[in-house]
């Protein structure tokens, strides 16, 4: 089978660190870890294992700090992941084999895979505490290499190790725990966007929404643009105005429920008093340039996760606000100054849970789904899905996902039923 195969080395690293300012190419080259390669489909590592064929597969924003060398040489996220990694984690797929301890019955089953490596997928027993409380995104086992009944290597989750395959190939293995099967009546289109629409889900529960009043979303990208449809769908009736560095999403802005959406202007001052006038803020400046803000949003979420954006997501927070992070990329050096100053609580947030909904436990997926078919999640994120690719195609996907201002993508899919 073809599958999209990560395994960079320290040479190949350096490398692209040197050229990629003149050969931005070259981190989509196996030079820069990358390649389309003919390997053995996976095996199962246990009876209650299944094989899936993939129908399509979404590219994440996590994959293209990977895969753009975004993360630093030293980032901790290495030890929570093995190569080669087989890519891909946003999916939706048909079950194709089953081991002698799964039902039957899902074979043939078109069904979503919940990716998460967590303790029950790798047969821990007992499981961690946060997987006892179905906080299964923050398991402690995520570094446990070989450790567990099936022995799988660290990984948080399929698309980051180097045993269960990837969506990004044509079969991947999943836990029978992790399949949701998928409703009759949702398309493979919009099947294919659950994952990173449960991620802005789970974002948009774990803030404490009670008091308020107004949320900026940072970045307009598919986690901010899935963050509004989610707030809206979860009767957050408060302003929601999103920031983004162009005008390209503005459309897909408003369609999800946003009131304002501003396009940053490059200076520093600017933006303050651009984001001051928004709120009705005063910006108080300092020596060097350095701003903050008297006042702010209730809620700020950050979809993008560089140094600029916390350092001004946590500076446009108001006092005792909160900031909820949810963007995966290394934020670098801070000014630290305003999350005790203005005593503001930061919320990670990450991957996907059960979740405690309308006084109900219920799987992220499961929900993201029932809101979708219930009409709660707003009709237009079937357009978010923009490109679609064959596998072999993967240089102009990735290329299309990470140019979003020149190529106007959202959600860029490999698509498996293409011929």
């Amino acid at each position: 089978m073809k599958a999209i195969l990560y395994d960079i080395k320290p040479a190949g690293w350096a490398a692209c660190f040197l050229l990629k300012r003149f050969w931005p190419g070259c981190v989509l080259t196996r030079m820069g870890g990358l390649s389309l390669r003919d390997v053995s489909a996976p095996q199962l590592p246990g009876d209650d294992w299944v094989l899936v064929r993939t129908l399509m597969a979404g590219i994440c924003g996590t994959d293209l700090t990977i895969i753009a060398h975004r993360q630093p040489p030293d980032s901790i996220l290495q030890a929570f992941s093995s190569m080669p990694m087989g890519l891909g984690h946003e999916n939706v797929g048909i079950v194709e084999q089953v081991g002698k301890a799964v039902d039957r019955s899902w074979l043939g089953k078109r069904v979503c895979v919940e990716p998460t490596l967590c303790c029950q997928v790798r047969g821990i027993d007992p499981p961690c505490g946060p997987c006892r409380a179905g906080q299964f995104g923050a398991c402690e086992n995520f570094g446990n290499s070989g450790g567990g009944k099936y022995g799988l290597p660290a990984g948080t989750s399929i698309g980051y190790n180097a045993r269960t395959g990837g969506a990004y190939g044509e079969q991947f293995t999943a836990h029978v725990s992790q399949l949701i099967a998928v409703p009759d009546e949702m398309t493979d289109d919009l099947a294919v966007m659950t994952d990173p629409l449960a991620c802005s889900l789970h974002a948009a529960l774990r803030a404490d929404l009670m008091d308020a009043k107004s949320v900026l979303v940072y970045g307009s990208g598919m986690l901010g643009l899935g963050l509004i449809v989610c707030l809206r769908a979860i009767n957050f009736t408060g302003t929601i105005d999103v920031v983004a560095r162009g005008s390209h999403a503005e459309k897909f802005a408003r369609a999800m429920g946003a009131n304002e959406f501003l396009v940053l202007p490059g200076r520093t001052r600017e933006r303050f008093d651009m984001i001051a006038g928004r709120t009705g803020s005063t910006v108080q400046q300092v020596r060097f340039g350095n701003c903050m803000l008297s006042g702010g949003y209730d809620v700020v979420f950050d979809c993008v996760g560089t140094r600029r954006s916390l350092e001004e997501s946590i500076k446009w927070t108001a006092a005792r606000g909160q900031i909820v992070l949810l963007g995966t990329a290394h934020g670098g050096k801070l000014d630290l100054t305003p999350i005790w100053f203005r005593e503001l609580k930061v919320i990670g947030a990450y991957g996907r849970q059960i979740e405690t909904f309308e006084e109900k436990q219920i799987g992220t997926y499961q929900l993201v789904h029932e809101l979708a078919l219930d009409g709660s999640l707003n009709s237009a994120i079937v357009g978010l899905l923009t490109h679609r690719f064959r596998l072999e195609d993967y240089k102009q996907a990735f290329r299309t996902a990470i140019n979003k201002s020149a190529s106007g993508a959202v959600k860029v899919a490999f698509d498996f039923r293409q011929k």
